[in-house]
């Protein structure tokens, strides 16, 4: 008696889940329980066929994400130049100029990431900033293995350092740097090494990197302390 009330039961509640028509009171629930049964696994979907639906809002989201960064700003074109020059270099089997170009590239792609996870971009005055640091690395290290007797480093790196200052825009003279110095000095109206600062961004805006900081340097702190 109680195995039929369960069966009753159970046929009931998934007659209700699969839409079906309640039981009629002559019709034998353990008969029919297994069709019913067998109707609810068919209209349920595969463990696959789950797991794809599953999966497919993130290949979606996934694929937006991607399509995303593909469509971001384009580079700057020293970024395309360098890409160029490491192909040449490549087909050249040129391995000292390859290499130097890769290890360029890399600190240029450590300054874009920098640059990306403060929503910035990288350009082209980046770009100058990043070889002109390493080209301030270069001649330090050229005085320095110079300085200890060993002429194949220094030989080594002022191959690199050529390649380097070849990415770099033409740079003012000594004279140029000089005038614009006094003017950023006579127009701000600065005087003394405290105006130090104040003057190498000022010239660093004006020239977009075409000014060698050590003589922008040494030109401003004379300037200033003549001025004082």
């Amino acid at each position: 008696m109680l195995s039929r009330m369960r069966a009753a039961r159970c046929c009931a509640s998934l007659s209700r889940q699969l839409g079906t028509a309640p039981l009629a009171p002559t019709a034998s629930c353990a008969s029919r329980l297994p069709l019913l049964r067998r109707r609810q696994q068919q209209q349920q979907p595969a463990p696959a066929a789950r797991r794809c639906a599953l999966a497919r809002p993130s290949l979606r989201g996934f694929a937006a994400a991607a399509a995303a960064a593909g469509a971001g700003p384009a580079s700057a074109p020293l970024v395309d130049r360098l890409k160029a020059d490491m192909k040449e270099a490549m087909k050249a089997k040129d391995q000292v100029r390859l290499d130097a170009i890769r290890f360029l590239s890399a600190a240029v792609k450590q300054r874009e990431i920098e640059l990306r996870e403060g929503g910035g971009a990288v350009t082209d005055e980046e770009v100058v900033k990043v070889i002109q640091k390493m080209v301030k690395q270069r001649r330090d290290s050229i005085d320095s293995y110079r300085t200890g007797g060993r002429e194949d480093l220094v030989a080594k790196e002022q191959g690199e350092l050529a390649l380097l200052e070849g990415y770099l825009p033409t740079m003012l003279s000594r004279e140029e740097v000089e005038a614009m110095v006094e003017q950023v000095i006579a127009e701000l109206g600065l005087s003394g090494p405290k105006a130090m600062g104040a003057v190498m961004k000022a010239v660093a805006a004006r020239t977009g990197g075409r000014a060698d900081n050590k003589m922008v340097s040494d030109t401003a702190k004379a300037k200033l302390t003549a001025a004082k």
